[in-house]
């Protein structure tokens, strides 16, 4: 991935999508996340507010 980033979300209005590199996971742990993932979908909600952003911030650099 680019810039040695291991791990991306890509998060659409209608999609929420998770990017993980090859090296860090297995074909059989894909399967369980994803397994995971969508059985906890419906109670996901969209954070929005300024402290969600200000806290990728300060993550993220």
């Amino acid at each position: 991935m680019p810039h040695n980033v291991k791990v991306w979300v890509d998060d659409d209005p209608d999609c929420f999508r998770v990017y993980i590199d090859k090296e860090l996971i297995t074909d059989q742990g894909a399967r369980a996340l994803e397994a995971v993932l969508q059985r906890h979908v419906k109670g996901w909600r969209r954070l929005d507010e300024s402290f969600v952003h200000r806290t990728l911030r300060a993550i993220t650099g």
